[in-house]
């Protein structure tokens, strides 16, 4: 199973995994976008629905539309009670089932580097879009371990694992995202990093909610008691950890929008 398949396969888990991070990063990107109230959203690769929710709730649009190709994700996504109208529907980043001009924005949100053909999925989201409306994105930096799994991967991988990465990786540094948008023909594009931090009760507290990331959660049960501790002691040398245990953790995304011409 794919990590994407495995990561959107339950909405429920994929919420109490990793919801905190993907709140954090989703709160700043929005705060950083330029819109007006009363528009029409699309969010593409919706997932669960989270950030369909928080576009609801942040952005006072007229409505949003989630797409995502995984049928449980989007039943999980319709039982949301979200404020605003909202449709979800299965389909494909890449050839999206909607009519041409008929957004005022267009986001996808830690989705990108799951997405088989990235420039077809930025090119359908520019179709989708009305001119002089806005196509935009971020996505965890796998290429420079900016995901909240990076450090546990990376852990993990020193003991002789190999944890899962997403097809595209590469797709989520910013030259990569840069040169997307500007072969998509999108005009006055934008970009920055996003750090945010989240903090965890101790390395236990840490390493449950960690170890539950997709491309991990398959090795965990192959792990031996002592393997667990030492990769716990690993990981608090490159944590922040202050005088009560509590432990600190940054991770990046990068984010990126511009006009459709």
């Amino acid at each position: 199973m794919s990590e994407r398949k495995m990561l959107f396969n339950d909405g429920a888990a994929y919420e109490k995994m990793m919801g905190n991070w993907s709140r954090l990063v989703g709160e700043v990107f929005i705060e950083w976008l330029t819109f007006n109230p009363g528009l029409r959203w699309l969010d593409v690769g919706c997932g669960n629905g989270a950030f369909s929710d928080l576009i609801s709730s942040s952005c006072e649009p007229v409505a949003v539309y989630g797409i995502d190709p995984s049928t449980e994700q989007i039943n999980f996504a319709q039982s949301r009670q979200i404020a605003a109208p909202a449709t979800f529907q299965l389909g494909d980043a890449m050839a999206l089932p909607l009519d041409d001009n008929n957004f005022d924005i267009a986001v996808m949100a830690l989705v990108i580097f799951f997405v088989p053909n990235p420039a077809k999925g930025v090119a359908e989201m520019v179709r989708t879009v009305r001119p002089g409306g806005i196509v935009a994105s971020y996505t965890w930096d796998r290429v420079n371990k900016g995901s909240p799994s990076d450090l546990v991967s990376q852990e993990l991988r020193k003991i002789g694992f190999k944890p899962g990465s997403p097809p595209n990786s590469q797709a989520s540094e910013m030259s990569a995202l840069e040169n997307l948008w500007s072969s998509a023909g999108i005009s006055t594009i934008e970009s920055r990093r996003i750090t945010v931090e989240r903090k965890f009760r101790n390395i236990n507290e840490y390493w449950k909610i960690t170890s539950l990331t997709p491309n991990i959660q398959h090795i965990v049960p192959l792990l031996t008691a002592a393997q667990i501790d030492e990769v716990k002691r690993r990981l608090q040398e490159h944590l922040s950890v202050d005088a009560d245990g509590r432990i600190s953790q940054y991770a990046t995304a990068n984010a990126i929008k511009g006009i459709v011409v």
